[in-house]
Parts: structure tokens; sequence; C-alpha cells
């Protein structure tokens, strides 16, 4: 492995940090600044700046660098809240679908899950009666049927009964005592972190945006002509004008605003565990653990060879920055599987927590509506709360036709039709990839895993590797090669070694040591291009091992 490149002359991109603090920084008056890079906040910059609206974005880690990376990967309508007859929350997630699947392709991916019907098992919270005996059958198939109409399925796309050795079939490792039957019902899956990313380099790329990361606000202030953000680097304020600013900053402050105070608004943490997909035998289909000890469905899903197995519900008012996987949501989750799940010898590769935001508080967290709010705290000033991440493009439309109200923009929402950059994948362009990486001696597949992370974006980086011999390799166990590490610099804001193998890419939980050995190159590539010392290369790669730390990984 080569300790360091050779130093090239950095190429053009559309999105690096430099670049886009020079833009915050220009004395100017934004017509929108949006505080939070997540899901929210980007899809709300994104929808904003597709009007014609002059749009900043600040975000104080790295974009997604929350519960926007740590969820389930899932855009569903939300199976468990049909008991709860939340149907205008499972109808708007199941539209989110069709919506990603024309806007964003290389994003989506349909998902089949298999619910396994046991013997004397119930059936997440819905009373005993319906759920044992020969009604549970029928339930099942009367709450499919509602969620197939709700989604607009076709003919192919509903639900369909698989008898006890076709359940088998599928889930090998899937215990087989007391399983009668089972179900088998279509969602889609995304990539999260991804997703907020895409949205971002479209509102920057295509519409003129500035986003800009590591910029904490700590301050919001009227004044005659506008509103005043005061965002902080390194300790340092920094002004930023504008005439109107939206909060999505999920279970963080709102700078000076406590929207929490009186309101219901509370917290609960969700936690994954990652499994090598093999050791739960879990091919392409994800399966439904149908009920918990506290009445609630857990998942394992297949996720880029990996299988997450989630997720937990519990009460959290600590630090939002510091929440984590505990000792008991192991013992939670890896209870629950091994009942249903023959996984002996099965450790987990990795864990990760992030919180939701819940605007009901009458309701246990497990059971609480994730219908968002979104409050108006003064002229021009509007704070997202709550919501999830299939309603994260409806809830920004919402918002900003709130925003341009205003500010008397009459412009309509234009994102369930317009294409996010990276989407249309063709064939021809799959053979082009392909083809152009076997001409470098690089393996064809490894196409494909750039057109999910990049979609036609890919491109860009088939030229970083025709021009640079020196980064045709590929960091062995992920199919990462160092041309991705210049292009998320150049393209997608990436500043620190954890920005890429963390949030860009999948190398943190691919890898069996989360990415270790391969960040000396990872930072020595970015220090190339971000023109660091030896001093700041050496400590972007302890950051990055502290970084781990704190994820407990």
């Amino acid at each position: 492995m080569p300790e360091h490149f050779q130093r090239t002359p950095a190429v053009q991109g559309d999105w690096d940090r430099r670049s886009a603090r020079r833009a915050l920084l220009e004395p100017r008056l934004f017509d929108l600044l949006v505080i939070g890079g997540g899901v929210i906040g980007a899809s709300v910059a994104r929808d904003a700046a597709g009007r014609g609206l002059s749009v900043a974005l600040v975000e104080q880690n790295d974009f997604a660098g929350a519960t926007s990376s740590k969820s389930t990967k899932l855009i569903h309508g939300g199976i468990r809240y049909l008991p709860h007859l939340r149907f205008g929350l499972v109808r708007q997630g199941l539209r989110e679908q069709q919506v990603l699947r024309r806007t964003a392709d290389y994003l989506y991916s349909d998902l089949d899950f298999v619910i396994p019907l046991f013997e004397n098992r119930g059936l997440v919270d819905l009373p005993s009666w319906m759920v044992t005996g020969p009604l549970r059958s029928l339930t099942l198939r009367v709450g499919l049927s509602l969620y197939d109409r709700l989604g607009g399925r076709n003919r192919g796309e509903r639900h369909r009964r698989l008898d006890r050795d076709d359940v088998s079939d599928l889930f090998p490792k899937l215990r087989r005592d007391a399983l009668q039957e089972g179900f088998v019902y279509r969602d889609a899956q995304t990539d999260d972190a991804r997703l907020t990313v895409s949205l971002l380099k479209t509102a920057v790329g295509l519409h003129g945006a500035v986003a800009v990361s590591r910029m904490r606000a700590v301050d919001i202030a009227s004044r005659s002509d506008g509103l005043v953000v005061t965002v902080q680097e390194n300790g340092e304020p920094i002004h930023v004008r504008s005439r109107s600013v939206v909060a999505a900053t999920w279970a963080f402050p709102t700078p000076g605003a406590d929207v929490t105070a009186g309101s219901g608004i509370r917290f609960s943490k969700g936690v994954h565990l990652v499994y090598r997909a093999d050791d739960l035998g879990v091919g392409d289909q994800a399966l439904v653990l149908p009920e918990t000890d506290d009445g609630r469905l857990l998942f394992i899903v297949p996720w880029r060879g990996l299988a997450l197995l989630g997720t937990t519900d519990t009460p959290y008012d600590g630090d939002p920055g510091k929440v984590r996987p505990d000792k008991a949501d192991f013992e939670y989750l890896e209870r629950h599987l091994r009942r249903y799940v023959d996984c002996s010898g099965a450790t987990p590769l990795a864990s990760f927590a992030g919180l939701r935001t819940l605007t009901d508080g009458r309701d246990s967290t497990a059971s609480a509506s994730r219908q968002h709010r979104i409050l108006e705290q003064g002229p021009g000033m509007f704070t997202v709360v709550g919501g999830k991440l299939s309603s994260a493009r409806a809830i920004a439309s919402e918002v900003v036709d709130r925003a341009c109200t205003y500010l008397r923009v009459d412009t309509p929402s234009r994102t369930s039709d317009a294409m996010l950059v990276g989407g249309g994948i063709s064939t021809d362009l799959r053979t082009r990839l392909r083809s152009g990486l076997e001409r470098i001696g690089l393996p064809a597949a490894y196409g494909d895993h750039l057109i999910r992370r990049y979609g036609t974006e890919s491109v860009k980086v088939l030229g970083l590797l025709e021009d640079r011999p020196g980064m045709r390799l590929l960091m062995d166990p992920t199919p990462i090669s160092p041309g991705e590490v210049v292009y998320t610099a150049l393209n997608e804001s990436v500043t620190t070694v954890g920005d890429f193998a963390l949030r860009r890419t999948n190398m943190a939980w691919s890898c069996p040591d989360h990415g270790r050995g391969w960040a000396p190159l990872v930072a020595a590539t970015l220090a190339d291009e971000l023109g660091w010392s030896r001093v700041e290369t050496a400590k972007a790669i302890s950051d990055y091992k502290d970084e781990l730390i704190e994820q407990g990984l």
C-alpha cells in the first residue's frame, strides 16, 4: 500500500468546504438560512434553492452526522403504524417511495419483507384475540391488503402468503419449531447518509446554494432588514444575514429557543446492531421479528453485504451528541434475535444509535406519533420538529411553503419530479463504467458499487482514476478506491477521515477494523487535496480513531 501519493494538481469540484465557506462569508443577504445538515435540513435547502431562493445551510458537525446516518435505511410507510390508525403517515411514506424511485433511482431499491408466523406468538401490539388462532392469518391479510392499497401497489408488488417451507428456504437460520407460515410484502431501501449528501449536492451544484459543515449556529437576532444568525467556527463568531430561517436541528437545541419546554416533545433512542449477513442467514429479503416482549416489531435488513438488526425504542433525555448503544440495548436486541434465529456464534461487527424526535407526549415512545410539527417562533423564524426519513421531502415542501408565504414568493415546490444529482442511470452508463474500469485494471463489478454511491457522478470518479494511476487500488475488503476520497473532498465537502469512512462510504461498517488500517491512506489523499501539513495529517488519523471509539467501534 502506498504511504503517500505524489502531489498532483487538484481538479475543479462543485462543492468543497473551502469554497463554500468563502461564499458564506460574502457580504450578502440570503433569502433563507437553514440550520441543520441532516436529511430534513438538506431537503429544505434543496427545495428552497430549487424555487429560486438564495439559500445557505450550516451544520455544526458533518452532514448526516447524527440520526440521518443511523436509521434502518428504509423509505417505508411504516407497517407498524397501521394498528394505530395513522393512515395518513403510512400513505405519505409509501408515496415517497415512488418519488425517490423517479428522482434518485440509484439510491432506491425495492426490498421484500417476510413476516413469519409462529404458533402461540402474537403480532406487535394488536389485541390477542386478533393475532392468535384462526383470525391471525386473516388479520395480517387485511392489514397487508390495506398497506398495498395505500401504496398503490400493482399486482406484482402486492403481498403474498408463504408456506412454512418457503419461509425456511428464504431464511435457513430461522427457527422452524412452531413456525407455521409467513407473508411477504414490498417496501423500499435507501442509503440515508448518501441521500442527505445528494440532496445537498443538488442544492449546491444545480441551484447555487451554500452549505458549510462545522459551523455551529448559536444565536438568531432580529434586525430591520431581516435576521442575523451568529455561527461559530472554532469558537470564532461569524454573522450571517438572512430574510428567513428554518431550524431543522432534530434533537439538538434550536438557537435562541427551547422548543421542548411544555410542548410535549421528547426523544427516544433507536439502536441497531450490524452483523455479517451470512452469520444470520440473510439474503436479499428482510425479516420481520413479529413480536417482542414490549409488543414491537424488529427487523433484520440486508445492507451492502451486512445485516442490520433493529431497532430499539426507549426514552432518552441525555446529551443528543452522545447517544450510544448500551448494555441493555445489546441484551434486548440479541435476546429477541436468538428467540427467532439460530445464530450461535454470531457476534455484531458494529452498532449505532440515533434519536427520534416525538411530538406526542402522552403515549409510550414506541407508540408515540412520528408526525412532524412546524413551529413559527417569530417573524420569518420556523422550526421543524418530529418527522422521519420517509417524510423528509414532504416536510421540506411544507415548511418552504410557509417561508415563501412570509417572503411573498409564489413559486411551488418541484421536488416530487425534479431529479437529484446522480439520478438517471442508464444501461449505457453501466457499460461505459464497467469497460472503463476494466481498461485501467480494476474489476468491472466495482462500477456497480460506484453507481450505488454516486449514480451518474460515478464517471467523475472514473475520470480521476484514469488521470491518476497511483489511485488504482481497492481498499480490501470494501470496494472503495482512493479516487473516491478525492471525489468526495472536491464534490461532497469531505474534510476528515470520518466524513469519508463513516458517512460518505460504508468503509467503517464493512472493515473488521472499521477502517483503522486504511486511515493513513485516506488521510494522505485528503492531505494532497486540502493542503494539510504532516502534523495535520497525523492528527486527522488520530481524530478518526478517537471518533471510532466515541461511536463505540
